[in-house]
């Protein structure tokens, strides 16, 4: 089991708050069965200059307090980025991370609007060769509302769409909770990760997420394990087949929660 999105890193954002809770979440994942985990941590924090800098110490500092507390989970580095006009200078400039290294980047945007200048930003980063992951897409307010633009994101811009499992808990609410349920059904999404902040405050919940995402869509674990593997190795991750098209779909699923 792989996790490909969580706030593990002591002290940096709204996530773990210092190392203590670090070691104690990584062990109580390692409980429930994880091998690998990206650290991806906010972009921007505000009051820090050189962050790409800053997320390489800490990640250190976190790697050898998992040795010696025999925790045996590979943290691989990664970032949380908030959709802004400026990335493609930063990326140019090499000042943010992708998970592992790798060419995908894991992106968010503004929860209530998406901003105008969208289609222009995700065209210029990939003409520079990156692979963009969207981070919980169940969660966003005009997603909730219009569903439909997701169809958009895949098949014209080739987004890859990433579900939190804490959101099919309802740990995001009850909309977040539907819409994420009936995009898994659907088939419109391609990787689960736990979105984790800490111990008790939006805990690790990945392992019986997948559970709960078989249950709902039929094999959806083994794609889910599969492409999180993919995306470590800069490999092309898999898609759901899509069960019906946009226009009758969402008009009889989406239409009691908007």
């Amino acid at each position: 089991m792989i996790d490909l999105h969580s706030h593990i890193l002591p002290g940096v954002d709204d996530g773990a708050a210092d190392m203590e809770e670090s070691a104690a979440i990584l062990k109580f994942m390692q409980q429930k069965g994880l091998k690998k985990i990206a650290a991806t941590p906010h972009y921007p924090l505000y009051k820090e200059k050189d962050y790409k800098k800053m997320i390489g110490e800490k990640l250190g500092q976190l790697r050898e307090k998992a040795k010696s507390e025999n925790i045996d989970i590979e943290i691989l580095s990664g970032s949380e980025i908030l959709i802004e006009k400026k990335l493609p200078w930063l990326l140019n400039d090499n000042k943010l991370l992708t998970i592992n290294n790798t060419d995908y980047l894991l992106l968010e945007t503004h929860p209530i609007l998406l901003p105008d200048y969208f289609p222009e930003i995700i065209h210029d980063i990939q003409a520079m060769g990156f692979k963009i992951i969207i981070a919980h897409p169940e969660r966003y307010n005009f997603i909730q509302k219009d569903p439909t633009l997701l169809y958009d994101w895949v098949e014209l811009y080739d987004l890859k769409l990433m579900l939190n499992s804490s959101s099919i808990f309802g740990l995001h609410g009850k909309r977040a909770q539907n819409t994420a349920e009936k995009l898994l059904d659907i088939g419109l999404c391609h990787l689960m990760s736990s979105d984790t902040h800490g111990i008790d405050k939006r805990p690790f919940t990945l392992a019986k997420g997948l559970n709960k995402a078989e249950k709902i869509r039929k094999g959806s674990k083994k794609i889910f394990k599969a492409n999180a593997k993919a995306v470590l190795a800069n490999d092309k991750v898999e898609s759901f087949e899509i069960k019906e098209k946009r226009n009758s779909i969402f008009e009889k699923i989406f239409s009691f929660i908007i």
